[in-house]
């Protein structure tokens, strides 16, 4: 029994000598030795950030209508001021319809819708001369919605109905609920100076401008 420590060590030398000699051409395989960690690369630099397309450089000068609720697009237009006159309304009416001449940082950037109705005015005149008073009394002719911009100039569609025989026109430009006759003056004024139309104001808080236009012949209604 005292001399089993001594064959221990053939016994394990023989697995390994085997090991070391196979592989054909009498070479021992080696283990692969790890590849040396390649040095760090830096960071690359961010990309620089596009530089604004003319276009959205534009976009930024004007004003997003679409979401705009009905308070919102009624507060706009009457904020809007001339890009020409300063204080004047950029968004406004006269015989011949309604105009958008808006600064550039005020314009809308898109088309902004509005309403617009006709009345017919009959006129009734008493007494004669300087002392000649009118009665009106109102008939709806037609009412429709339309858009202004985003570019200036008048809208299509805005032109008013002639006056006729003793019958004149009143246009009232809106955002909302319909203008009916309850919100229309029991008073017009006549046109003085040069022009043959004047500008009408409405209690009614939508109603953004008005503008009455009477007959030519009115003075013999």
């Amino acid at each position: 029994m005292r001399r089993l420590p001594g064959l221990i060590v053939p016994l394990l030398t023989v697995p390994l000598l085997a090991l070391a000699g196979c592989g054909g051409g009498g070479q021992a395989r080696t283990a692969p030795t790890s590849a040396s960690p390649s040095p760090l690369s830096p960071s690359p630099d961010p990309a620089p950030s596009p530089s604004p397309s003319p276009s959205s450089t534009r976009n930024r000068l004007c004003v997003p209508t679409t979401d705009m609720t009905t308070a919102e697009r009624l507060a706009y237009l009457k904020d809007l001021s001339d890009s020409a006159h300063g204080a004047s309304p950029a968004f406004f009416m006269t015989d011949s319809g309604v105009y958008l001449l808006a600064k550039e940082t005020q314009r809308p950037c898109e088309a902004v819708r509005f309403q617009l109705s006709w009345f017919r005015v009959e006129m009734t005149r008493a007494g004669s001369g300087s002392s000649a008073r009118y009665s009106f009394t109102y008939a709806p002719i037609e009412s429709t919605t339309l858009s202004a911009g985003p570019r200036d100039g008048r809208v299509v569609g805005s032109v008013p109905p002639p006056p006729k025989g003793c019958s004149g026109t009143l246009s009232v430009v809106y955002v909302g609920e319909e203008i009916t006759e309850d919100d229309l003056p029991d008073g017009l004024n006549m046109p003085g100076g040069t022009l043959d139309w004047s500008l009408v104001t409405l209690d009614a808080d939508r109603a953004l401008s008005a503008v009455f236009k009477p007959p030519a012949g009115a003075s013999s209604c």
